[in-house]
C-alpha cells in the first residue's frame, strides 16, 4: 500500500500510452480527471475505520506530491517524512497494526482510482468481468520492481461501463509483517466495495467503502470492515514540511 515513490511524474507518464491506461483514463475522467488530482498539493480528512474487533477514528493529512503524511488519533500519532515513518508513543500504539502499513493504507484506498496512475504502476486490461450479476471493465494494476514498500501487491479494479465509476477492487497484501514469508499464491485476496462517493473540489472521492474476503469471483461473507471519509479538504499548496517532521520522542517504524 502507499505506492507513491520518488520517481518523477515524467517517468510515470511513459505508461499512459497503453490500451489499458486508456481504459483507466475514462474512469479517471469520470472521477474528476488526473490533471485535477495532480493539481492539488495536499488533502486532509477524518477517517472512521470499523472492524468487528475495533474502531479507529483519526485525522489524516497528506502532501499529495511527496506523500508525506500525518495521522493524529486518540492516543497515537503516525507521521511520514520522506521515506521515514515514525510513531508515538511507541511501536504498539496502533494495537498490533504496523504503523508503516497504516500510514499508507487508508490513504491509498481514498486515492483510488487516481493512485492507479502513480509512477511505477502498470495497467493491464482484463476485458470484461462479472460481479454480482453486472458486467464491468476490469483492469489489473501491478508495480515495477522497487515501487513502494510492497511491489508484489496487485489490484484488480472493476469499473462500471455505463458511468465509468470505480465499483470494486480486489487485491492481495504483501506487506512483510502481514505476509509472514508466505508465497503470493498462498495469500488470501480481499475486496473493497465502494458504496458511496462524494464530490469535493471537483473530484469524486470515496465516502463509504466496505471490505470483504474475495473468492476469486465474488465477495464472500459479511463485511470485514468499513471505511468512512468525512470532512475532506483539498489544498492547492502542499502542507508545510514541518508538519511531518519526527518529534524527538517518536519511534521510527520498521518495515
Amino acid at each position: 500500500m502507499g505506492k507513491k515513490t520518488a520517481l518523477s511524474w515524467t517517468v510515470g507518464l511513459l505508461s499512459l500510452a497503453t490500451p489499458a491506461f486508456a481504459q483507466l483514463d475514462r474512469c479517471l475522467d469520470a472521477h474528476g480527471g488526473l490533471t485535477k488530482w495532480r493539481s492539488f498539493g495536499g488533502v486532509e480528512y477524518d477517517l472512521d475505520w470499523k472492524t468487528a474487533a475495533t474502531e479507529r477514528k483519526d485525522h489524516q493529512l497528506f502532501n499529495l506530491q511527496t506523500r508525506s503524511g500525518l495521522i493524529t488519533g486518540q492516543g497515537y500519532t503516525v507521521g511520514k517524512e520522506g521515506n521515514t515513518v515514525w510513531v508515538k508513543p511507541g511501536l504498539n500504539a496502533l494495537g498490533g497494526t504496523p504503523a508503516r502499513f497504516y500510514m499508507g493504507t487508508p490513504f491509498y484506498f481514498f486515492g483510488m482510482p487516481f493512485v492507479f496512475a502513480d509512477p511505477g504502476a502498470k495497467q493491464d486490461s482484463l476485458g470484461k468481468k462479472k460481479f454480482q450479476g453486472h458486467e464491468y471493465d476490469a483492469i489489473k494494476i501491478s508495480f515495477a520492481k522497487g515501487t513502494g514498500d510492497t511491489p508484489e501487491d496487485y489490484y484488480v479494479a472493476y469499473i462500471d461501463p455505463a458511468t465509468a465509476h470505480l465499483k470494486m477492487v480486489f487485491y492481495i497484501v504483501t506487506y512483510p509483517a502481514l505476509r509472514k514469508n508466505r508465497p503470493v499464491s498462498q495469500l488470501r485476496p480481499h475486496a473493497i466495495v465502494f458504496d458511496e462517493w462524494q464530490t469535493v473540489d471537483g473530484l469524486l472521492v470515496p465516502k463509504v467503502a466496505r471490505f470483504y474476503e474475495w473468492s476469486g469471483n465474488d465477495i464472500t461473507g459479511k463485511a470485514l470492515g468499513r471505511l468512512e471519509f468525512a470532512d475532506v479538504h483539498f489544498t492547492k499548496e502542499p502542507p508545510n514540511d514541518s508538519k511531518f517532521s519526527r518529534p524527538p520522542d517518536a519511534v521510527i517504524a520498521p518495515l
